[in-house]
């Protein structure tokens, strides 16, 4: 991954963590969340007071098991 979008990414994940408003919306038959970041997803499992970053890709891609 480039530099620049994992910098992105990883900024917007530290703004979740710190409980800053972002694009958020709970997955579909989940207990999991997405945040957009662009064309890229962050798959986020938030039950417990840890942040933990299942999976990041490409709009798309991500959402496949």
């Amino acid at each position: 991954m480039q530099p620049k979008r994992r910098a992105a990414i990883r900024a917007k994940v530290d703004a979740f963590a710190r409980g800053e408003r972002v694009d958020l919306k709970r997955l579909t038959g989940s207990l999991l969340v997405r945040i957009r970041v662009g064309t890229d997803r962050v798959i986020i499992d938030e039950k417990t007071n840890l942040v933990v970053v299942v999976d990041v890709g490409p709009r798309g891609g991500v959402y496949k098991e």
